[in-house]
């Protein structure tokens, strides 16, 4: 019986080390569009910022322009499935919306050749909150962002 147990300990452990490794081997390496194209093409985050401003530029422009694109498009999938993922545990969306949305990037990335419109979100309307606001209307779920968390 004790023999049973501990094979069954050790199936579990290795199992749950196995869920682990595959979570991290997964995870997104950078935190924001920036940083990633900035450490996939050895520029700094102000660097790339200041090329797509003054040169009027999406980030999957400058990437495709270093040659990243590809590496840049895996990046932002897996932010962005970090961040629906989030949306789901905290309940503000629905799994099965998660899983259409994440369809739908998938498929827009399929032809994405960098040159993307501006305004014309991935996440539609979930956002990836890297914008530096006055922090007002620091809010959970679809709204539009207005008003104050007191």
């Amino acid at each position: 019986m004790k023999k049973i147990r501990n094979i069954v300990a050790a199936s579990a452990l290795t199992l749950a080390m196995g869920v682990t490794s595959i979570t991290v081997f997964a995870a997104a390496k950078y935190d924001s569009p920036q940083e990633a194209l900035a450490g996939m093409t050895g520029k700094t985050v102000e660097e790339i910022t200041e090329k797509k401003v003054q040169e009027n530029k999406t980030y999957g422009a400058i990437a495709a322009e270093e040659g990243k694109l590809d590496e840049f498009k895996v990046e932002l999938l897996e932010q962005k499935r970090e961040m629906i993922q989030e949306r789901v545990t905290e309940g503000n969306l629905e799994q099965e919306d998660a899983d259409a949305i994440l369809e739908r990037i998938q498929e827009r990335q399929e032809t994405c050749i960098g040159e993307g419109s501006f305004g014309e979100g991935m996440m539609e309307g979930y956002g990836m909150h890297f914008g530096n606001g006055l922090q007002s209307g620091e809010g959970n779920g679809n709204g539009n962002g207005f008003g104050r968390n007191k």
